[in-house]
């Protein structure tokens, strides 16, 4: 067990003969990046395009919510199937199946705008689209988080992971400006989302017929890189593995790590779902300081991933303690959170409420990378289905607070939403201190 808590350090220093010549995993993950910048534009597109939709169809904000908690009550049935699936084939069909799926169902928005002037009609449609973007979209962290763990080191993941949720973000932040821009270049909201669907569809034809689902596989990986990729891990060969749920189900980090992550999803949701029908109807806010206000915690929250997932590899190699490497970041980034976000319903300057939601977004998103690499250290060639039950767990509770809030929106009582979401992050960041990644689902007992 100890030779298998060897860290990334140590390795080298016994290990400097094999010094690898090539950095094929950099490509990889720098593919990945891109499809996450590509994942955020297309979902956060349908979360801007909001207002103008419900002005278009003459919904509430009650329909709203329930749009995006259709969204997100997919996104949480088919996680699990959507990281078994992934564990047992890899990620470069599965992936590439999954990209072509949401990105049709993003382009197919468009065609709601040709239904009759029925809103029952155009309601039910949209409902439908978002419930199976969702369904496609389920799967896609997941089966990346299989790809980070067969071809990056252990004392790399917390890094590649907040580098993944940088670029997520960094989508999220353009998707304001650039939907402003097509709206205004295309005359409406319906041939944006055509537009915003066929980048998917591109990155399809530069990431299937390259890809390969692990290091071994692809001729130009080298076998000092291979070396690298598998040191630390426990031993195990790439055949099919049935998957412990007994073991899932006794582990407390397993429970802790789900209960962090859906109470994140619970409250975090806001900001990808409701927060530019807040700024703009509530608030009363134009579009373009909409925008910005919509942009600015995405930012924040780009520059918090890679910085959280950094900072918890570094705390690794620092304390040489992997559990509270990945403990303390998540646990610091959720508490500001829940103490910012209590403070939005009192503000009244611009300036100040466009500081305080960046402040808690950029909580938020510190705990992106340690919760994601939790799910590779404690997973291993289970990564997949843990992460799929991880991102099930916060889609469900996602759609929860997704509903919550447009319910109570639309019954004045705004304050009440931020009190509820201030209180559940805090117990979210009281959750990581159940998670111990030393204790892998693969060790024997």
């Amino acid at each position: 067990m100890k030779a298998m808590e060897t860290s990334g350090s140590q390795w080298r220093e016994t290990n400097c003969h094999q010094v690898p010549t090539t950095r094929v995993r950099y490509h990889v993950l720098a593919i990945i990046c891109i499809l996450a910048v590509i994942t955020y534009i297309q979902r956060l597109g349908f979360s801007n395009a909001l207002p103008v939709i419900k002005e278009s169809f003459g919904l509430h904000d009650e329909h709203m919510g329930y749009l995006q908690a259709a969204f997100l009550v997919a996104y949480g049935i088919f996680q699990v199937p959507g990281g078994l699936v992934g564990d047992r084939f890899g990620g470069r069909h599965v992936l590439t199946f999954l990209v072509l799926g949401w990105s049709v169902m993003t382009a197919s928005v468009a065609c709601t705008a040709l239904l009759p002037q029925i809103i029952t009609v155009q309601f039910t449609a949209l409902l439908v689209l978002r419930f199976l973007f969702g369904a496609f979209q389920a799967g896609g962290f997941p089966v990346i988080g299989r790809i980070v763990a067969d071809w990056m080191p252990m004392t790399e993941r917390g890094r590649a992971q907040g580098a993944i949720w940088m670029l997520s973000r960094l989508g999220g932040a353009l998707i304001p400006f650039l939907f402003v821009w097509l709206f205004a270049l295309c005359g409406g909201w319906s041939i944006p989302f055509v537009l915003i669907g066929c980048l998917g569809l591109f990155w399809c034809a530069g990431f299937w017929p390259w890809h390969r689902n692990r290091p071994e596989e692809m001729a130009q990986v080298s076998p000092g890189e291979r070396e690298l990729i598998a040191a630390g891990r426990p031993p195990t060969t790439y055949q099919t593995h049935s998957v412990p749920w007994d073991r899932m189900s006794r582990s407390l980090s397993v429970w802790s790590l789900c209960l962090m992550y859906g109470c994140t999803g619970f409250s975090g949701n806001f900001f990808t779902a409701m927060l530019p029908l807040y700024l703009s109807d509530h608030r009363r806010l134009g579009k373009v300081d909409t925008a910005w206000l919509a942009a600015l915690p995405l930012l924040a929250g780009a520059g918090a991933c890679i910085l959280g997932g950094t900072t918890s590899d570094w705390l690794i190699r620092r304390w040489d303690n992997r559990r509270w490497g990945r403990r303390a970041v998540g646990a610091l980034g959720l508490a500001l959170a829940s103490l910012a976000f209590l403070s939005v319903p009192w503000i009244g300057e611009t300036w100040l409420l466009g500081l305080m939601l960046t402040a808690t977004f950029f909580g938020n998103d510190l705990t992106m990378g340690p919760a994601w690499a939790s799910c590779a250290d404690i997973g291993e060639r289970h990564a997949g289905t843990l992460s799929g039950t991880m991102n099930m767990i916060g889609a469900f509770a996602g759609a929860g607070g997704t509903a919550i809030a447009g319910y109570l929106f639309r019954r004045g009582q705004p304050q009440l939403v931020f009190v509820i979401f201030a209180a559940v992050y805090l117990l979210a960041a009281l959750s990581w201190f159940g998670v111990d990644v030393t204790k892998r689902l693969t060790d024997k007992t």
